[in-house]
């Protein structure tokens, strides 16, 4: 992927994939106004008489300075992944994605988590939208993001903020973006659905505002991304994603920015249309805490509908008569079950 630089005014990004001296079409993009690049071919024999140069262009200019388009993903703890195991929330999952769609990306930011080298972000457990904003425009100018994908207002809502102030702050916060970054493209997220009711009563107030909000900046540079799909068993504990609710992020962010990257192909699997998956569940047994991974299939109901089940084991206790005396024998049995009891956690 590449940067030009054009003018005085600013850098803007230009992703393409090199194959074998050939620059790949398909997701030559600039960020705020996408093009497709020509492909450039090597002659494969020198011309016996050396042509005149031709006349340079700004393409031609800045053919040699290309670099992966710079990301920064902006939130809380699930930015940061927490949930998953290698904490690699949907970031490393989006990269597999836009690099199979054509366009390889560099994730910046101070903070470090996940597996591979890609793993700069800024995402801080327990942040309030409040508490990034007193950071970001520092962040903003050390790593210079021309791409921003926002996850905000969790923990603005868990900590009993309404929605309608946390819809303002996180208003605040695109424009704090805008006016440090004014080329860049935003992807402001729809929050995930918290399990705890209450939350997400207030969760559901929120992402509604969300769109009024992006709405009212008259800024065809942001873009909406409804996240609000993943809840349930799609979460470890009552807020954070498991890697399977991780894998649907991924998904939605990509959905989003290949509309404005024209990024395209066989990226893998939609988790959306999956009927098998494995999910790891946080529960609380006997007073502690541990993690229960199972195999999850969508299993058809008696309603005519469809709905996640797993295969549970437990014990039968029977009694059965052997040479005249009654003894107490146990046998284990398995059957299809939901959930249960998301809250206990």
């Amino acid at each position: 992927m590449g940067v030009r630089e054009q003018g005085k005014s600013g850098v803007r990004r230009l992703g393409l994939l090199a194959l074998t001296g050939v620059l790949a079409t398909g997701a030559a993009t600039f960020v705020g106004a996408p093009q497709i690049a020509a492909a450039v071919v090597a002659p494969a024999v020198a011309p016996a008489v050396a042509a005149a140069p031709a006349p340079a262009t700004s393409w031609m200019a800045g053919a040699q300075s290309y670099e992966a388009t710079r990301v920064m993903p902006l939130g809380d703890s699930i930015t940061r992944g927490t949930g998953s195991p290698t904490r690699s929330s949907y970031r490393m999952d989006l990269a597999d994605r836009l690099i199979k769609g054509g366009m390889e990306i560099n994730y910046v930011g101070s903070q470090t988590d996940g597996t591979g080298t890609n793993i700069s972000h800024e995402g801080h457990g327990g942040w309030t939208i409040d508490e990034l904003s007193a950071n970001l425009d520092s962040w903003l100018s050390t790593y210079r993001p021309d791409v921003v994908l926002v996850h905000a207002g969790t923990n603005n809502i868990t900590q009993g903020e309404g929605p309608y102030t946390t819809a303002r702050k996180l208003s605040a916060l695109i424009d704090q973006i805008r006016a440090d970054r004014p080329e860049a493209q935003l992807f402001v997220a729809q929050i995930i659905m918290s399990r705890v009711p209450h939350e997400a009563a207030q969760d559901r107030i929120y992402n509604s505002l969300i769109p009024g909000v992006v709405a009212s900046k008259h800024d065809d540079r942001i873009t909406v991304v409804d996240q609000s799909s993943v809840g349930g068993i799609d979460l470890h504990d009552l807020h954070h994603p498991n890697d399977f609710g991780y894998s649907k992020m991924a998904w939605n962010w990509y959905q989003a920015m290949s509309r404005v990257f024209y990024t395209s192909g066989n990226t893998g699997a939609n988790p959306y249309r999956m009927s098998i998956t494995k999910r790891c569940l946080a529960t609380k047994v006997a007073g502690s805490h541990r993690t229960d991974c199972r195999t999850w299939v969508l299993r058809p109901t008696g309603s005519g509908s469809r709905a996640w089940q797993t295969l549970r084991e437990t014990k039968r206790t029977y009694r059965v008569r052997v040479n005249g005396k009654l003894h107490t024998r146990q046998r284990i049995i398995r059957r299809w079950a939901g959930p249960g009891n998301l809250l206990n956690v």
